[in-house]
């Protein structure tokens, strides 16, 4: 992210959703799905000296951050090819930061919007 490897990420959730519903015409049982908007939600949990790396190179507030892209690879151990995801045009929408006594790390969940996600990009 913001053209920096980013080691202190401890989760990362992201997916796609397309609504559907059923079509009728002819009859009062479905013929096709109608399909409507595709959306796409992404989060990530951090370390809060990631956090902070993101305020100074984001200039401030993480929600005014212009959009950026997350590339996200995962590398397989026996040789394979390593795939790639990349969720383009992410902009942080909100964030907490939480902590109670007894914890070691804290660890902040970002919620991220984002305008699309290429999957299985083979790198």
């Amino acid at each position: 992210m913001f053209g920096n490897e980013v080691t202190g990420i401890r989760a990362v959730k992201y997916g796609s959703k397309w609504d559907k519903t059923p079509g009728y015409a002819q009859g009062n049982s479905p013929r096709f799905m109608e399909r409507k908007n595709k959306s796409f939600n992404c989060e990530i949990k951090l370390l809060q000296s990631e956090l902070e790396a993101i305020v100074v190179s984001g200039g401030g507030d993480p929600v005014n951050i212009p959009p950026f892209d997350i590339v996200i690879a995962y590398v397989p151990t026996q040789g394979l090819p390593v795939v790639i995801d990349i969720v383009k045009n992410a902009e942080f929408n909100n964030f907490d930061k939480d902590s109670k006594q007894g914890d070691g790390a804290m660890e902040i969940t970002m919620g991220i919007q984002c305008l699309s996600i290429n999957y299985n990009t083979v790198g």
